[in-house]
């Protein structure tokens, strides 16, 4: 069974990375949630929507309070300053997360009734994975990647970003699936 979390946390392109590389964590995708205008979101035009993040999670693996607390850790709590695009936010999809962020007690962050989610430009999905394919031959072109296991890419995401350890890396059962050259880029990135 999958469950389904969303958090909006700043900027979506790191969340994206750190949630992607828990184990458990399916698969992620960014976009905009939680506004009303314009009807159709973009980077260019959000109106009141917050960049976020949404995850599929696997809840025998991880729960949904695990990624809470994860999500507490390194969240920044909102200011009377803060824009609706960048605001900790946490959106509850069934009465049971909404309990589980009311044990919790989060201060200092938005709570919302998940509502609707427009998934975000090609151009700011797995960031990560996208910046290392033009900046080193290693992962050779976007192309290459387009087709893979979403699973996969959301993992290598993670990983590239400097998330995750080595161990839960060498566990990673996709890892047989890359050249030793990529493996080791990986866990150099990884020990950073």
């Amino acid at each position: 069974m999958v469950e389904t979390a969303t958090f909006g946390v700043g900027c979506f392109w790191d969340p994206d990375a750190r949630f992607g590389s828990l184990d458990g964590v399916l698969i992620t995708r960014v976009g905009y949630c939680g506004g009303t205008s314009p009807t159709n979101p973009t980077y260019k035009s959000i109106g009141d929507y917050t960049e976020s993040v949404q995850i599929d999670f696997d809840p025998a693996r991880i729960t949904f309070a695990q990624l809470l607390s994860y999500f507490n850790q390194w969240h920044t709590p909102n200011s009377p300053k803060t824009r609706d695009q960048y605001a900790a936010t946490i959106f509850y999809h069934n009465d049971e997360q909404q309990q589980e962020i009311n044990k919790l007690n989060i201060e200092n962050v938005r709570v919302n009734k998940f509502n609707k989610f427009h998934e975000a430009e090609d151009y700011h999905q797995k960031h990560n994975l996208k910046r290392t394919i033009m900046e080193t031959d290693i992962f050779a072109k976007k192309e290459d990647w387009e087709n893979k296991d979403k699973q996969m890419i959301t993992k290598l995401n993670g990983f590239l970003a400097g998330y995750g350890t080595n161990e839960y890396f060498q566990q990673w059962d996709k890892r047989r699936e890359l050249t030793s050259e990529q493996q080791k880029y990986i866990k150099d990135k990884l020990k950073q």
